[in-house]
């Protein structure tokens, strides 16, 4: 197995979204006290995840590239735990191929993440995300789909 099939989601961001249902669950109001909550740019690349809090775990979507009109944006990293403090471990979805990968997502600053996804315990990658300056606070709500109001 090669070291680009051990984490697709980091090539997959860039694919479209369509290729899978989004999962996206409501969370809950984000803390100002937890850096980690925000939209991140993976480094060298154009690429975005939102990290938000789902449920007391933490949760990413890519938000750039934006989805399809219509859909909403795809649910990347679910329900991530805290196993040490600033440091969760998670399923990594790849939306290229509909397989999910373990996460483990390291806040070395607060601007500065390790995201590493392994297929098994030794097969990993990482790549470093920075927080994106200047950028709305992350939502509070998922995004919801539009429905079309018809009249009785």
């Amino acid at each position: 197995m090669t070291k680009a099939a051990v984490v697709p989601l980091l090539l997959a961001l860039a694919a479209s979204s369509a290729a899978a249902a989004p999962l996206t669950p409501e969370p809950i109001a984000a803390s100002a006290a937890e850096p980690i909550y925000g939209v991140w740019n993976r480094d060298g690349h154009q690429q975005r995840l939102e990290f938000f809090d789902c449920d007391g775990k933490l949760c990413a979507r890519g938000v750039l590239p934006p989805p399809p009109p219509g859909q909403q944006p795809m649910l990347i990293l679910r329900h991530a735990a805290r196993i040490e403090p600033n440091r969760w471990k998670g399923d990594l979805f790849n939306p290229e191929n509909g397989k999910i990968y373990i996460g483990i997502i390291t806040l070395d600053s607060p601007t500065r993440l390790t995201l590493t996804g392994c297929l098994i315990a030794f097969l990993c990658q990482s790549e470093s995300w920075t927080k994106v300056s200047g950028e709305p606070a992350p939502s509070h709500k998922a995004p919801t789909q539009r429905r079309r109001i018809t009249n009785p």
